[in-house]
C-alpha cells in the first residue's frame, strides 16, 4: 500500500496568465493498493467507478508505458474545494500517475512525471508546481516537452486564501478573456513576471505588490466572482499588501508577510465573508511526496 500527497496549486498569479503556478500548503491525501477489483472510496459516489479522474490518469501511465491496467483499491482524503481554481484535477492527474509508477514498479524522474501529466491536463501550470513544489513557471518549446523554471519561495509569505461557496468554470474563465491583446500590453505583462518572480523569491511583498497589476486576464475574470470587488477591499484594508485570483477563481488569494496581519485578517474576512472558507497559507516548496505505508 502507498500514500500519495499532492498539494494545492494556484495558477497564474495575477501577471503569470497560463504560464507561473505555485504549490500551496492545503492538501489532497491518496492511498493505492493492489486489489482484486476496482475499489474507490472517500469521495462522491458518483465519482467511484471507471470515470473517476485519479484511475483514468493511473491507466493512462500504464498505457504511456506500454503496460496493462490491473485492479487497484483507491481511497480518497481531500482538503482541497472542487472547481474553485486551486488545482483539484491536477493533484487527482498527478496521484494517479505517482501510484500507477510505484504499484507497477517502475522509477520515474520529476520530470518525466510532469512531461506525462501536461500531457494529461493539456498544460503544465498547475501539475508542474504540484509535482516540483515552490513557485513555477512553464513554458512548451514548439514540438517538445515543457521547461520548467522553479522558484523557491520565501518562507515569510503567507497567502490568505478565500474560497467563495460557488464555482467559476475555466471553460466559462477563458471565454472572457481577449484572443488578442495589443503590445504595450505584451509588454506590461512581461517585466512584471520576473518582478513578481523575484519578489517571491526574496518575501519582497513591495515588489510583489507593483509586479501584480494585471491587464491581460483579471479585469476580465473579475466580472465572474461577485464578491470580488468587496473581498479585495477588505483585504488590502487589512493589511494585505496584494491579492489575485486563484486560477481561474472563485479563490482569491491575498499576499502578506507579516503572520500577525493574516490571522487578523482571517477574522475580519470571516466576520464580513462567513459564507466563504478561508486558510491562512504558505508556499510548498517540496510538492507531491510517496510513501510507503
Amino acid at each position: 500500500m502507498i500514500k500519495v500527497t499532492v498539494p494545492a496549486t494556484s495558477a497564474n498569479l495575477g501577471i503569470g496568465y497560463d504560464t507561473l503556478g505555485m504549490a500551496v500548503s492545503l492538501y489532497s491525501h491518496f492511498t493505492f493498493d493492489h486489489a482484486d477489483a476496482l475499489a474507490i472510496t472517500g469521495c462522491p459516489e458518483e465519482f467511484q467507478n471507471e470515470d473517476n479522474m485519479v484511475y483514468q490518469a493511473f491507466v493512462q501511465a500504464l498505457d504511456a508505458w506500454g503496460l496493462e491496467p490491473f485492479p487497484i483499491s483507491i481511497h480518497i482524503e481531500t482538503d482541497i474545494p472542487v472547481a474553485r481554481g486551486l488545482g483539484s484535477s491536477s493533484t487527482c492527474v498527478v496521484a494517479g500517475i505517482m501510484g500507477a509508477a510505484a504499484l507497477a514498479r517502475r522509477t520515474v524522474t520529476r520530470d518525466e512525471l510532469v512531461a506525462l501529466a501536461a500531457q494529461m491536463e493539456g498544460h503544465p501550470d498547475n501539475v508542474a508546481p504540484a509535482l516540483l513544489g515552490a513557485a513555477v513557471c512553464s513554458f512548451t518549446p514548439t514540438g517538445e516537452l515543457p521547461r520548467c523554471l522553479r522558484y523557491e519561495v520565501s518562507d515569510r509569505l503567507r497567502f490568505v486564501t478565500i474560497i467563495p461557496p460557488y464555482e467559476v468554470h475555466t471553460s466559462e474563465a477563458r471565454k472572457v478573456v481577449p484572443q488578442e491583446v495589443p503590445l504595450s500590453t505584451a509588454v506590461w505583462q512581461m517585466g512584471r513576471i520576473a518582478g513578481l518572480t523575484r519578489g517571491l523569491e526574496t518575501g519582497n511583498t513591495d515588489l510583489i505588490a507593483a509586479a501584480n497589476d494585471d491587464r491581460l486576464q483579471e479585469p476580465y475574470r473579475r466580472a465572474l466572482i461577485p464578491d470580488y470587488d468587496a473581498i479585495r477591499a477588505t483585504c488590502l484594508e487589512g493589511g494585505a499588501k496584494t491579492l489575485w485570483i486563484s486560477g481561474s477563481g472563485s479563490t482569491l488569494m491575498a499576499v502578506t508577510d507579516d503572520t500577525i496581519v493574516a490571522k487578523f485578517l482571517q477574522v475580519r474576512l470571516r466576520e464580513q465573508f462567513p459564507e466563504c472558507e478561508t486558510h491562512i497559507l504558505a508556499c510548498d516548496n517540496a510538492g507531491a511526496q510517496i510513501e510507503y505505508l
